[in-house]
């Protein structure tokens, strides 16, 4: 991890107050080096109120402008076309010099998006925190949502790049890993998207079955995120098919390899298999 410099000069505005968002400020209420003024933007003014009544922002507003026209850190907590689009239509908005920086799950297409928007004067920090929950909205949000998390950073200017990564210090991420759109969409479309598919996939398998009765550990495990935001996912799904197919074409070859070794009682080849499995996931995990 990087040493923690002092937020305190800054003036950080939090762009839409869902999941993230609303843990991005719960997890900087209690900071001692916290930034000197939050400012909280969102179009739901029954949000708002909760986060003015919790005392989670210096500033609550669902105007645009009054959101960023002093943030000298502006975190966009929106889904990636929202995200996009709110750079666009704002961009003549922005304080000279400040630093924009985005969560989305996808890379490629919210820098396709906005960079010939982007003005000389201010930093855009692609910023990708590996933390989420199962279910959605500012009221499932927790200050310790980014505890540990590996926090992914996609390019920009080390001034820039060095203080998101003290944001992410600060909200208790375990790890900075740098990475590029490119590299960072095909990874993500392994070890985030494909899961999320195959566990929609596999939930589906049980309509009109019984299955209730039957299910533990493992149902939980390969169903937990198959309690899924529908909305966010299937944009984050099509914005990176290209890569998300590719995948799940793998997944699909993975899968009828493992079938011809059942049909023709292959045990000892199933086995290696399972012990190779078994043997990555302990190098990767732990």
């Amino acid at each position: 991890m990087q040493n923690k410099l002092d937020l305190s000069d800054l003036n950080l505005s939090v762009i839409g107050t869902g999941l993230m968002g609303g843990s991005i400020l719960k997890a900087l209420k209690d900071q001692d080096d916290k930034p000197k003024s939050i400012c909280a933007f969102d179009i739901d003014d029954k949000i708002l109120a909760k986060i003015k009544r919790k005392e989670l922002a210096n500033i609550t507003t669902s105007n645009a402008y009054e959101s960023i026209k002093d943030a000298d850190l502006i975190v966009i907590s929106l889904y990636p076309k929202l995200a996009a689009n709110f750079i666009k239509d704002n961009i003549k908005s922005f304080k000279p010099g400040c630093i924009i920086t985005d969560i989305c799950g996808v890379k490629r297409e919210v820098y396709k998006e906005i960079s010939d928007s982007l003005r000389d004067d201010i930093h855009f920090v692609g910023g990708h925190p590996m933390a989420g929950r199962e279910h959605m909205g500012f009221d499932y949000s927790t200050p310790d949502l980014f505890l540990g998390c590996k926090y992914i950073i996609t390019g920009g200017d080390k001034k820039a790049v060095d203080m998101v990564c003290v944001l992410a210090d600060t909200l208790g991420a375990g790890k900075i890993v740098y990475s590029d759109p490119e590299n960072h969409d095909e990874l993500i479309a392994y070890t985030s998207q494909l899961p999320h598919v195959l566990s929609v996939a596999y939930m589906l398998c049980a309509t009109d079955r019984n299955v209730e009765d039957f299910s533990a550990g493992s149902f939980r495990d390969i169903t937990r995120v198959a309690m899924i935001n529908d909305e966010m996912w299937s944009e984050l799904f099509l914005e990176n098919k290209d890569k998300l197919t590719c995948e799940i074409e793998n997944l699909i070859d993975g899968l009828s390899n493992l079938k011809s070794l059942i049909d023709n009682d292959k045990r000892d080849e199933l086995r290696d298999r399972m012990k190779t499995a078994a043997k990555m996931r302990e190098e990767i995990t732990g």
